[in-house]
């Protein structure tokens, strides 16, 4: 029967990766087929997802519509290699920059010498490097299946960078076409930059940025190249197996895998996740902006406690009852009622929410073994 309900049985609401799979989903069919589906919730082992107005006939196609909009658009003869040999180049005058900056300290110059070698060797390759940089960007905008990907392997463009991007993004966005504007806001603001650099401050959702060879952005594209509609239904309604390796961006807490909760040395594993579960979570982000403040990037469902070091980042969530339109979770996402330490439980079930969920974002371990994960999740 057309348009019947689907359970996305597989996705467990109280697991943050769960719920952004679910959004993820939502946002996927609605921008690919502009179908009006709806989301709800409903208690069973745990709280599941459900799909309302899918105009699909079964689950198998239901999870090809997902496919074939996960996949992006198709890429030119080439694209890869050319992205490949100028991300090489790119890499390899980063290198030299470093190692000549360090010749230069080894010299055991005065700091006026210092300027002055810094000045005359260090700068012409810096502007090589920009250079090359900026071919790399070039190259990356043919080889890259979504247009937001275009800033690079990582979100760390310069606030001139990003307004660049978002003008290029605005020149053909609509109401029904914002898909890459909506990711753009996700991922930060020219309004807010990392301490100490030039660099836009990135989403709290960035748990990836170097460590065990895994870029935030880099995550997301190859990803897409592992999608198929077989996955993608694995992913919506059957047990996750965690089979996949690598490629995650570590939003299940199933992956804070520390020795005090091992019997072994987890570096000894490799990381185990789903697939489809991150790259469908990866497309929730459009429901979740940043907006700079006094107190750093805020983003939607995030809120902070403490100064420094002892500064703790949670995300809470919603789950609800009733059919919700894409536009209909946008505003639930952003309820004011949710970031307090006890959300009023009667004034949310007034609005058609049954519970709430928090995780907390945490750091383990330093220099290149240092992982960001959630904490299991607890309800609110």
């Amino acid at each position: 029967m057309i348009g019947h309900p689907f359970e996305l049985r597989a996705l467990d609401g109280t697991n943050p990766l769960g719920f952004l799979a679910a959004l993820g989903t939502l946002v996927t069919l609605e921008q690919s087929a502009g179908m009006g589906v709806r989301l709800r919730w409903r208690l069973a082992h745990t709280w599941v997802p459900v799909l309302e107005g899918a105009a699909v006939a079964g689950e198998r196609a239901l999870a090809e519509v997902v496919a074939e909009s996960l996949r992006g658009k198709p890429l030119a003869p080439g694209a890869e290699q050319d992205r490949e040999a100028a991300q090489r180049a790119m890499r390899d005058a980063k290198t030299a920059v470093k190692k000549k900056r360090d010749e230069i300290r080894r010299r055991r110059l005065s700091r006026s010498e210092r300027a002055e070698a810094e000045e005359r060797e260090v700068q012409p390759m810096l502007q090589e490097y920009e250079a090359k940089r900026r071919r790399w960007l070039e190259t990356l905008r043919c080889a890259v299946p979504r247009p937001e990907l275009a800033l690079g392997a990582r979100i760390d463009c310069t606030a001139e960078e990003y307004r660049e991007h978002a003008g290029g993004f605005l020149a053909g966005a609509g109401y029904a076409e914002r898909d890459a504007l909506d990711m753009l806001a996700a991922f930060g603001s020219d309004g807010c930059r990392r301490r100490n650099s030039d660099t836009i401050a990135p989403t709290p959702f960035c748990f990836t940025s170097g460590s065990g060879h895994q870029e935030f952005l880099d995550t997301a594209r190859q990803l897409i190249d592992k999608v198929t509609p077989g996955r993608v239904h694995e992913t919506l309604f059957e047990p996750w197996s965690y089979r996949d390796e690598k490629f995650s961006m570590r939003w299940d807490p199933a992956e804070d895998r520390r020795y005090a909760l091992l019997d072994h040395d987890p570096s000894e594993d490799s990381t185990r996740t789903v697939w489809m579960a991150n790259l469908l979570a990866y497309r929730a982000l459009a429901l979740f902006p940043t907006t700079p403040t006094g107190r750093g990037l805020v983003a939607t469902g995030w809120y902070d406690e403490g100064e420094g070091r002892d500064r703790r980042e949670f995300f809470t969530w919603p789950l609800w009852e009733y059919p919700a339109t894409l536009d209909s979770v946008r505003t639930v996402l952003q309820l004011p009622e949710l970031m307090q330490e006890r959300p009023d439980g009667s004034l949310l079930r007034a609005r058609g929410i049954a519970a709430v969920y928090r995780v907390q974002r945490i750091t383990v371990g330093d220099g290149p073994n240092k992982k960001v994960n959630f904490t299991p999740a607890r309800r609110v």
